[in-house]
Order: structure tokens, then C-alpha cells, then sequence
């Protein structure tokens, strides 16, 4: 049994409708990518994994049940989300946040135990975060607070993660040890991984399937050969590309040329950017 399944998903703020009669299936340990332009409905799309929202048609199930009909604790146990950002209402040092993903293990009035802060050590030891523990979040740039959400979700100790553009602010040396990181608990641990990113070539390089997601449809579905191709960029975000394939790894590789697909209007002329 696959231990993500969404079932002909659509949903809707008001009267907009954001996702139409999306399928498709995870399966545990895997790593899977979603691409899109925005708006086309990624983070929605989390959102309804993780439970904070529910379909306005169709079904998601988690390990066989729909969020929606499980516990919120019992939910933060199975799954962990790593948001584009998040703000603090009180000053937190950066320990204290980590530790704040291992509030799903706890019970009631409970304080941590060694263990819950031996695996929030680890978690800030594995982000390159534990010289940084006692820093308040306040002092710290973009990309270190990505990575303190990061730490946090590998606290929590989860079965799923689910990021939204987990390295966007981060430099290019912590983008792969952070996506390096992520990929060997999948392989050696067992860890699911459903990550939204704009980076096609980080997608290509790390995800074993990719969702390729227009207007909130599901347009293709596959290995990243299958879904990232000049056919597909063009037909989804109407921008001329150039897809080869890496000298060292075969994987595809996507290249910018500008300009907008012949017959078609650029995402450009809307206002919206076509981002890669």
C-alpha cells in the first residue's frame, strides 16, 4: 500500500478553483517533486496532505486513513512540513525552536527528555545548526531560519516531510547538503519525501517521480526524463528552454533561452514571472 494516495482531488477558495481532479500516489521512501508555475497549486496541495485543509472533492489518505479523521497529534507524528517561512511571536533561540519538533511525542505537561533533546542535537548537527543553538531567530539570516525548519522537521522524527521550497533561501553549498541529507533518510531510513520547488535541475538531480501540475490540473506524472522536457516547459510555463541531458549523471538538464513558445502569450504579459 503506497503511504501517500490522493484520489480525483479538487479544491477551492470561495469560488476560485485552485485544484481539479488531481491523482496520484507516493510510496513510502520515496522522494517526489512537484513543479509548477504559481498559482498552479503546490502549497495548496501540502496543505491538504498535512491536514490543515480538506478537499472540496475526492480523498486523501494517509497510510490507508484521511487526515482529516485522524488526531492532530496523531497527524504531527506521521507528518512534519517545512514552510517557505514562518514568523515568532516571542524570541526563540534557535535550540528551542528545534526542540519545538518534539511537541508531537510528548504528553500532556510533559518536558523534554534526554533523548527528545539528544534528537534535536542531532537534527541541528545534521543543518549545520548547533554552533548557532543558543542564537536568537531574530539575529539570523533567511537561509539559516530554513534551515532551523528543516532541523525542526527532522526532530519530529516524521514518516512523511513535506517541503515548500525547502532551499530557496539558501546558498548553494547548504542546497546540497540539506537536499544530500534529505535523500539518504529516504534511502537509508524509510523517510517519504514530497518537496515543491521552482528548481527543475535540483528536481531532476533528487526526485525519483516529478508532478507536473498547470493551472491546477495534474499535466504530467513520471520519472524526471518523462516530465521535464522542452514539450512540457513549453506547454505549461510558455517559455523557450533547451532540455539535454548531464554529461555525468544523464539526468535532464534545463537550460533558459528567454522569450516566450511561438502562438502563445507570455506568463510575462499577465504580471506573473515564469519561474524555473
Amino acid at each position: 500500500m503506497p503511504i501517500l494516495e490522493l484520489e480525483r482531488i479538487s479544491f477551492k477558495y470561495g469560488e476560485k478553483r485552485v485544484l481539479q481532479d488531481v491523482t496520484l500516489t507516493v510510496a513510502k521512501g520515496e522522494f517526489f517533486g512537484i513543479l509548477g508555475p504559481n498559482g498552479s497549486g503546490k502549497s495548496t496541495l501540502l496543505n491538504l496532505i498535512d491536514g490543515i485543509r480538506s478537499p472540496c472533492e475526492g480523498e486523501i489518505r494517509l497510510k490507508g486513513i484521511a487526515p482529516g479523521k485522524m488526531r492532530r497529534k496523531d497527524v504531527a507524528r506521521l507528518v512534519a512540513v517545512v514552510p517557505q517561512e514562518a514568523s515568532w511571536v516571542f524570541p526563540l533561540t534557535v535550540e528551542e525552536v528545534v526542540l519545538m519538533g518534539r511537541t508531537p511525542h510528548l504528553g500532556r505537561l510533559a518536558f523534554e527528555s534526554e533523548r527528545d533533546l539528544a534528537v534535536a542535537r542531532s537534527a541541528m548537527d545534521a543543518t549545520d545548526l548547533l554552533p548557532f543553538a543558543s542564537r536568537l531567530m531574530e539575529t539570523l539570516s533567511g537561509g539559516e531560519r530554513q534551515r532551523v525548519l528543516i532541523a525542526r522537521a527532522l526532530a519530529q522524527e516524521p514518516e512523511v516531510i513535506l517541503l515548500d521550497e525547502p532551499t530557496s533561501s539558501l546558498d548553494i553549498a547548504h542546497q546540497i547538503r540539506t537536499l544530500d541529507l534529505i535523500r539518504s533518510l529516504s534511502r537509508s531510513a524509510g523517510l517519504t519525501v514530497v518537496s515543491v520547488t521552482h528548481d527543475m535541475n535540483l528536481a531532476a538531480l533528487y526526485c525519483d517521480r516529478i508532478a507536473l501540475l498547470e493551472e491546477g490540473r495534474l499535466h504530467s506524472l513520471g520519472r524526471p526524463g518523462e516530465v521535464i522536457t522542452e514539450s512540457h516547459i513549453e506547454e505549461v510555463y510558455r517559455v523557450n528552454v533547451a532540455v539535454d541531458h548531464h554529461p555525468l549523471t544523464g539526468l535532464p538538464r534545463v537550460s533558459l533561452l528567454g522569450g516566450h513558445s511561438p502562438g502563445q502569450g507570455s506568463r510575462w504579459e499577465s504580471g506573473a514571472a515564469p519561474q524555473l
